[in-house]
């Protein structure tokens, strides 16, 4: 057996920011890193970087990029700082966030997640939850998930559930018909930053300074003891 060995990217080799906000496998098995200096796709030999002053012909909106996405067409959608974009891997297209009052604003996109009926759903960072409408447009989701203010990561499980990592209510979950909040005491309720299904069927959250969480059979997070106060962000 041998031993297995890493690459290191950062800005000094091929990346153009060391800043990564996400790592995103696409469908067709390329990697692409989301940097808070342009977009970058790894073509297993090398990175191809989509920059706003390079990629003009483009329509590129801005270098800050929190997330993309590929949905179930091939269609990307690219969340950013102070825009939101689907990219056909020729052009990017703007999208309008329109808020509860209808009002067009400029959103600071955080998380983007297909759900499993095909709906587009867009975290952001003051906005609370988006839903894609349509090709030019996203609203923002009121009802039992209006009081969301920023979501930093969401995920849908195989149960259809929604979890959501805010800043403000912990950790939510809603199912469609009611709603649950965890992690809503003291330091907890601004220190999530990941949460995940595993290949058993757990839910996992990560914090920032408090280590690994998993959701045990009786309803509640337990702590993974082994993970102590480290931060689990990714």
């Amino acid at each position: 057996m041998k031993a297995q060995t890493g690459k290191l990217f950062d800005a000094n080799k091929q990346l153009s920011s060391s800043f990564v906000n996400q790592v995103y496998l696409d469908n067709d098995g390329f990697v692409w890193a989301a940097t808070r200096n342009g977009l970058n796709k790894y073509d297993g030999y090398q990175f191809h970087i989509l920059k706003k002053e390079t990629s003009q012909d483009m329509g590129m909106a801005s270098n800050y990029v929190n997330c993309i996405l590929q949905d179930k067409r091939g269609m990307f959608y690219v969340g950013m700082y102070g825009a939101l974009q689907s990219f056909n891997s020729y052009r990017f297209h703007d999208i309008k966030v329109h808020d509860l009052n209808g009002k067009i604003m400029p959103p600071y996109v955080t998380c983007i997640v297909e759900r499993h009926n095909g709906d587009i759903l867009i975290g952001t960072s003051g906005h609370g939850l988006l839903r894609l409408t349509d090709a030019d447009n996203a609203y923002q989701i009121g009802g039992a998930l209006k009081d969301l203010i920023s979501v930093h990561a969401m995920i849908e499980d195989s149960h259809n559930r929604l979890w959501l990592a805010t800043e403000k209510q912990g950790l939510v979950c809603y199912d469609g018909q009611k709603t649950q909040y965890y992690f809503t005491e003291g330091d907890f309720c601004a220190d999530l930053r990941s949460v995940a299904e595993g290949k058993d069927k757990k839910i996992y959250i990560g914090t920032a300074h408090h280590g690994l969480y998993v959701l045990d059979k009786k309803g509640g997070f337990e702590h993974v003891a082994v993970t102590g106060n480290l931060p689990i962000v990714a």
